[in-house]
């Protein structure tokens, strides 16, 4: 538990860090050659809310957006490893699509190699349905 909490400590602050350099950025006049949302809404030349956020409104945000989806996806993932390893014909069948995907099985695949199979998308999908 304290670990867990160490961890969200450390990428809040990493996110505070962040966003105020892009403050700092846009005090100082420095026109970044890639902006993001921060810079629309930290900006006041380019954001017409009646209030600016903070750099700490932005931090916690920026933080809440890096850790919302892993907890989804990492249950979404655990339920497909189950009911894969479970179903033995979906296991066999996954297992021989990924062996075959490669003549070497020491050969690590790609994300693309990995995106062009279809029974391993359809079990992806079908876990995040």
């Amino acid at each position: 538990m304290w670990l867990l909490i160490g961890f969200s400590c450390l990428g809040h602050q990493k996110a505070k860090k962040n966003v105020q350099d892009v403050q700092d950025k846009i005090n100082s006049g420095v026109k970044s050659q890639r902006s993001t949302i921060f810079h629309s809404l930290l900006d006041p030349n380019l954001n017409t809310a009646p209030r600016l956020p903070t750099v700490d409104d932005m931090a916690g945000q920026a933080f809440s957006f890096c850790v919302a989806a892993s907890d989804t996806a990492g249950n979404a993932m655990t339920t497909a490893t189950y009911y894969t390893i479970t179903k033995p014909e979906i296991y066999d069948a996954l297992k021989k699509e990924l062996r075959g995907a490669s003549n070497d099985p020491n050969q690590l695949l790609g994300f693309t190699d990995l995106e062009a199979l279809p029974y391993l998308t359809g079990v992806i999908k079908e876990a995040l349905r």
